[in-house]
């Protein structure tokens, strides 16, 4: 553990598997999100990924039903179809990885979060996001410094306008409130309960005393899962790629694994649990290039953690990225070896990369299994290439992104 001043701000942090569990299980209650859900909270307000309990609970036991097993298992044939498209253009010539994977995810989760082809929605969603986290990386020493301010003044007037997005949050509205619009409007002649698309089930849910979701908070939540299930999905396909062209054997044996399950048909949901080299290729891209960086958490009042005393409120960053390459946790940590991943489990906290605790990321069945999906689906067809051997290293951002395009060519097998 470590720490430093930022101003008046101070800085811990925490790499103890101990601690960190301590930060997001055992001790949850006791400590806030940080400055990125106050970047998050800017733009779309209070939702899953920006409330805190108990409002984050009753949202997240409103929206659990939406990524049930049977659900997901729903939205397997719309992926496996949405990646036999992108992959259908792919010609002779070198393509970026990581914009074909942000394409295919981007209409992965269009056809599963509103039930058709509005992959136009999703990219104009997609690219408010985008540039609203390219200037909170510039906005990011601000935040430190005015995230206290801006807490207070959300609580004392929740629908106020954003002081640092209100381009980007009307834009957001425009897109998405005639979504919500329409689907009430379909509400209003059939009964949604059987809709399997998550806007349907999101506007369909009721907690015990018979509440649902309001539009806005339906809007919040529509623009939270487009980032959620887009932009991070798409970087971990983007890295398993690359290490997957840089390391043959494991693809050698990948494409084995596939061609025994798959005898060269599409896969399909049932496939999933058969898939079990593919699934650990994910796992280990998860450990080396985890979706989120580091993410923090604010004390509410002045404790011990592993033995060093934290202030109240101050910034106390975990880093699955550090976390999962350190040496004390895994052997050989920096080599792509994803048959650790058939020993015994890692111990508690020394792998995280969707987080843990009640906030844990509540999408998680779904991107593992739309991952494994679409890695067999290309896998078992194509070999890619890269046109340029020399190693690629993650952006200095939150999420982990290639610091270039990352070009390949689909060679078929």
């Amino acid at each position: 553990m470590s720490s430093f001043p930022l101003g008046a701000q101070r800085i811990v942090l925490v790499d103890d598997p101990a601690s960190i569990e301590t930060i997001l299980v055992s001790r949850q209650h006791e400590f806030v999100r940080d400055t990125g859900a106050t970047l998050l909270r800017e733009l779309v307000g209070d939702g899953l990924l920006t409330s805190e309990d108990p409002a984050h609970l009753t949202r997240r036991r409103l929206m659990q039903p939406a990524f049930h097993r049977t659900r997901v298992a729903s939205y397997a044939t719309a992926i496996v179809d949405e990646t036999a498209r992108v992959t259908a253009a792919w010609g002779d010539r070198p393509f970026d990885i990581g914009t074909e994977m942000a394409q295919l995810t981007l209409a992965a989760v269009g056809r599963a979060l509103f039930g058709g082809d509005l992959r136009d929605e999703a990219r104009a969603i997609s690219g408010v996001l985008a540039g609203v986290l390219r200037r909170g990386a510039s906005l990011g020493a601000l935040l430190a410094f005015a995230a206290p301010l801006l807490g207070p003044l959300h609580r004392i007037f929740p629908n106020r306008a954003s002081l640092l997005f209100p381009r980007e949050r009307a834009e957001l509205e425009r897109i998405v409130a005639p979504l919500v619009a329409r689907r009430r409007g379909a509400d209003d002649a059939h009964d949604v309960d059987d809709a399997n698309d998550l806007l349907s089930l999101l506007m369909a849910a009721r907690d015990d005393g018979g509440s649902g979701l309001d539009d806005a908070a339906i809007r919040n939540e529509v623009v939270m899962l487009v980032l959620a299930g887009h932009e991070t999905t798409a970087n971990a396909l983007t890295w398993t790629w690359y290490l997957l062209a840089r390391h043959p054997e494991v693809e050698r044996r990948l494409h084995a694994e596939l061609d025994d399950v798959l005898g060269g048909r599409p896969p399909e949901f049932a496939d999933v649990p058969h898939l079990r080299y593919t699934a650990a290729v994910f796992d280990e891209t998860l450990r080396l290039y985890p979706p989120a960086a580091a993410f923090a958490r604010r004390p509410l009042h002045a404790l011990e953690l592993g033995g060093f005393a934290i202030e109240r409120m101050a910034s106390v960053f975990v880093s699955p990225f550090v976390t999962q390459r350190n040496p004390r946790n895994f052997e050989d940590p920096l080599t792509f070896e994803p048959q650790r991943w058939f020993g015994p489990a890692p111990a508690k906290f020394t792998y995280f990369p969707f987080g843990g605790g009640s906030k844990m990321c509540i999408g998680e069945p779904f991107a593992r299994m739309e991952a494994v999906l679409v890695i067999a689906s290309i896998a078992s067809r194509y070999r890619l290439r890269r046109t340029d051997a020399a190693p690629v290293a993650p952006a200095t951002a939150a999420l982990l992104r290639p610091e270039r395009p990352i070009e390949v060519e689909a060679v078929r097998r």
